[in-house]
């Protein structure tokens, strides 16, 4: 349980801030209606992962890692400073409830521009362009707004945008999502096989309240945060563990050390994408498979999405 402390302040107003809480596990806890620590996240490892190196990361310097996990500003984890009178509360925050919580979803504009700043900050620290929502952000579904927000990290980086979204490979996400866990290589796809013999796939799980939460803790806050409890990335156990940055390689397109994925200049890949609210908190999966062959038919594509919304 997150606990809240009041300070009573002069005027009779009211400050009040959400402590952190322990998460119970570092590989499966997140964000609930009463977590202070509210992200979590997972990232895939496929069954026949090798650590091959298939792609040189010193041919792609823009797809390096931080060296640290950056700390959102503002910090959307927190209730930042809250004030009020006479029963009403109001905090920096504007994702929290009116309970003083974390939400199971909120895909407001205020939240979402919160998010977006935070976003911003932490690419501006590695030197990487403002992200710009599409014009139709809010009328797009979450599993829409997640294939959006993951094409916007690559494009971003000079990478080739993922194509689509494909349905089989988002009937996994979105079970791997009912389900509060990382997809598999999916049914109904045929996946082209990666030079160290593995699926040329990546993906990642995370809990969290709107998909710019979600993107925030794969991308720029995946490394080792000094302790199991200070960490988001289950997959990252250490400063020296295989799976730190896993979420923000695989999702760009690939970690070679942890799971080769799709390969960052891969131009025919396609995405699978799931949300669901699992016990009180939003469950986000992204899917990414390149196909064996054509790709196959889309049920919403990149070309689409930038002719509307750009």
């Amino acid at each position: 349980m997150a606990t809240i402390s009041l300070v009573l302040c002069l005027g009779g107003v009211v400050t009040v801030m959400i402590e952190s809480a322990t998460p119970a596990s570092a590989s499966a806890s997140g964000v609930d209606a009463t977590s202070a620590q509210p992200v979590k996240s997972q990232a895939v490892v496929p069954a026949s992962a090798t650590t091959t190196k298939t792609v040189a990361k010193a041919a792609f310097p823009s797809l390096a890692n931080p060296r640290a996990n950056v700390a959102p500003s503002p910090n959307f984890l927190s209730s930042g400073t809250c004030s009020g009178a006479n029963d009403v509360v109001q905090c920096d925050n504007p994702c929290l409830t009116p309970q003083l919580t974390f939400p199971e979803s909120n895909t407001s504009e205020a939240c979402t521009q919160y998010l977006l700043e935070a976003i911003n900050n932490a690419r501006a620290s590695e030197g990487v362009g403002e992200m710009v929502l599409p014009s139709n952000w809010y009328s797009l579904s979450v599993p829409e707004q997640l294939f959006v927000v993951a094409n916007l990290e690559r494009t971003a980086r000079g990478l080739p945008a993922y194509l689509g979204i494909n349905a089989a490979l988002s009937a996994n996400a979105q079970s791997a999502a009912n389900a509060d866990r990382d997809p598999s290589v999916a049914r109904g796809f045929a996946v082209a096989v990666d030079p160290g013999g593995s699926p040329a796939m990546g993906g990642a799980w995370s809990t969290g309240f709107n998909v710019l939460a979600a993107d925030y803790v794969w991308m720029y806050d995946d490394g080792w945060g000094g302790s199991a409890a200070a960490t988001s990335n289950g997959a990252c156990t250490s400063a020296s563990s295989l799976g730190c940055w896993a979420h923000r390689d695989e999702l760009l397109g690939s970690d070679p050390d942890f799971n080769p994925g799709v390969g960052v200049t891969s131009t025919t890949s396609e995405m699978g994408v799931g949300f669901a609210v699992v016990n009180g908190a939003g469950s986000y999966v992204d899917l990414v498979e390149r196909p064996a062959h054509t790709p196959p038919a889309m049920v919403f594509t990149w070309a689409s999405e930038v002719k509307a919304g750009y």
